[in-house]
């Protein structure tokens, strides 16, 4: 600050202030507030280095307090909160500065090529150092007040169970492992009862519904009867469909000739649509299952079956919803209530997975520990598994299963509306940090919705999520972190054509939403959420129903947004975004232009 003062000189201020009266000390006092602010301006790139560093340090302390698992004081929570908003406009900060220095360098080069000279070119200019030195400003001022409270909020080593070190090379194939055929236990009777059903001769079309809550294994019960030898030998086509929740009856005619066809549909015309199915169904001997039908309307039933009644004696069709009232107002045949699975049914798949892959030492010691922890389940065998891929890595040490077994109890004594949640949720606090983050980020996903996986992966590279290691390119460590969420039963694969594609299962989704519930939020038209901490928002999805009109008046409050997904996907001609929303949206759009060529940013 002297050397700047001496550079400019004080007697022409000293005058100004002379003649308005002003006394030497008041005018000192302006001097040296000017010339302090003027070191902040030209040093703006020396602070964002700094933010950088701090940054840095945030994950680490994020990071450690990850691995302090069941924090109990609101107060910690509340400051880690803080502490990751603080992060996420950090990272606003220097993307912004990133941005800037990126275009001014680019137009740097145009002009000396143009001029055939190079010309020297100041990257950050007045405005933009007075804008990046503002927020600066603030972002410190924050940083301060969460450090004073620091001894007040530390992290102590009580304040949670420090996690296990998490094994650094996993000894399996990721990938084929999730996708290795695994048959239901615990359900021999009622697959027996389906299987029955559908190979029995009848007349007409005959349905069989199987219905129960989510997680308790329809879908896995489903598979096993669609895969026995006996249905495949009976049916001459087997189709099989998964109808999200607010899937119309065109979109569901659709997706059935997809299926059928192994062919892209283009028809728009839901009569069309009608007349193709049937066409293609006529005189076939056909297996039809709808997974996850969800309308209760009997309309939606009594647009579709036409469709479907062109088929040879002996068609079926094979449903499973979590609706009583579908499931008894569709079936005609055969209508079952799956119900959880009993505690030596759970212990049976959380052994069958945790004792897996490291040998056939005595299991003695484990056994009672193991039947405690499939007891807390639930009945639901996705628990159970998820559960039991947990225990197999800890190679048979018996601390950290009762480790598993003393956090269950903790966080079955929570307020979570859904009694399988807890059970999901130690399998994920015991993930990784990154992990976690990127298992988190997909609460911006609607119930349902199919992804294929390099799209997800982008995504996760565009918001920072996944960083190269140095030595690979970030998009190989980024499908790492994919393989391992599907082997742990985070996502699930869906029968989608004509590419494989992928879904988060309805439990793990609620479970996603959970985690994030202060970073993330879903609209809908209906919905008028209200949110504790709008500034804390960073991920908004919408949900547009057709023919609805878009609800971006809702999400006018969320300012530090840094996604906004609609979905379904749609183009939206700029004149119908709001001007305060134009530039986030554009700035989204080149985010994932940049990850299809990262050349494009240059040319933003």
């Amino acid at each position: 600050m002297d050397w700047l003062s001496s550079m400019l000189g004080d007697r022409p201020l000293k005058s100004v202030f002379t003649a308005l009266g002003l006394p030497d000390k008041i005018g000192g006092a302006v001097i040296d507030a000017l010339c302090y602010r003027g070191v902040r301006l030209w040093n703006v790139e020396e602070e964002a280095d700094k933010l950088r560093r701090t940054k840095e340090r945030i994950r680490a302390v994020l990071e450690d307090a990850e691995q302090r698992r069941f924090i109990d004081h609101d107060s910690v929570r509340l400051w880690l909160r803080e502490l990751r908003a603080v992060a996420f406009d950090v990272d606003a900060l220097l993307d912004r500065l990133g941005t800037i220095t990126a275009v001014s360098r680019l137009a740097a080069a145009e002009q000396s090529r143009k001029r055939k000279r190079l010309w020297p070119s100041v990257e950050l200019g007045p405005r933009q150092r007075w804008e990046l030195d503002e927020k600066i400003a603030k972002i410190n001022e924050r940083l301060d007040e969460i450090n004073t409270g620091r001894k007040w909020y530390r992290l102590q080593a009580g304040d949670g169970t420090r996690a296990a070190s998490q094994p650094t090379q996993r000894p399996r194939f990721l990938e084929s492992a999730a996708h290795r055929d695994e048959r239901p236990i615990g359900r021999n009777e009622e697959k027996e009862q389906i299987v029955r059903a559908l190979v029995s001769d009848s007349a007409d079309m005959a349905v069989i519904s199987i219905w129960g809550t989510t997680g308790i294994g329809k879908t896995a019960l489903a598979q096993s009867v669609y895969k026995d030898p006996e249905v495949q030998n009976f049916f001459t086509d087997k189709i099989w469909v998964w109808l999200s929740d607010r899937c119309d009856i065109r979109k569901a005619t659709k997706m059935i000739i997809e299926a059928a066809t192994n062919q892209k549909c283009e028809l728009l015309s839901l009569d069309i649509l009608q007349q193709r199915l049937h066409d293609h169904l006529h005189k076939k001997q056909f297996l039809l299952v709808i997974d996850n039908l969800w309308a209760e309307s009997f309309q939606f039933w009594e647009f579709l079956r036409p469709s479907l009644t062109g088929g040879a004696e002996g068609s079926k069709v094979l449903i499973t919803t979590q609706h009583e009232k579908v499931s008894r107002m569709i079936s005609t045949n055969l209508n079952i209530h799956l119900k959880g699975l009993e505690d030596e049914e759970c212990w049976q798949i959380l052994k069958l997975y945790a004792f897996s892959g490291w040998g056939s030492r005595d299991q003695h010691d484990l056994e009672p520990i193991g039947r405690s922890i499939a007891s807390n389940c639930q009945g639901s065998p996705l628990a159970a598994k998820s559960l039991g891929l947990l225990l197999s890595d800890t190679h048979g040490d018996k601390e950290q299963w009762e480790n598993i077994l003393g956090e269950m109890q903790i966080l079955g004594d929570g307020e979570n509306t859904n009694s399988i949640l807890p059970s999901l949720q130690i399998s994920y606090q015991h993930l990784s940090y990154h992990l976690k983050q990127c298992f988190a980020f997909c609460s911006i996903l609607p119930p349902g919705v199919e992804f294929e996986k390099d799209e997800l992966v982008r995504l996760w590279i565009a918001d920072g999520l996944v960083k190269s290691n140095g030595r690979e390119r970030v998009e190989m460590e980024a499908g790492r972190c994919f393989d391992e969420l599907l082997w742990r039963s985070f996502f699930e694969t869906s029968r989608s054509f004509p590419d494989q594609k992928f879904r988060v299962p309805s439990l793990m989704l609620e479970l996603a939403q959970l985690v994030s519930k202060h970073e993330s939020l879903t609209l809908r038209p209906e919905d008028s959420p209200v949110v504790d901490h709008p500034e804390w928002i960073r991920y908004t999805t919408i949900l547009c129903p057709k023919d609805e009109p878009l609800a971006f008046d809702k999400i006018y409050r969320y300012e530090n947004s840094r996604l906004l997904k609609l979905c379904p996907a749609m183009k939206l001609p700029l004149n119908q975004v709001r001007c305060g929303l134009q530039g986030w949206g554009q700035v989204q759009h080149q985010r994932a232009e940049e990850l299809e060529d990262p050349r494009r940013a240059l040319h933003s």
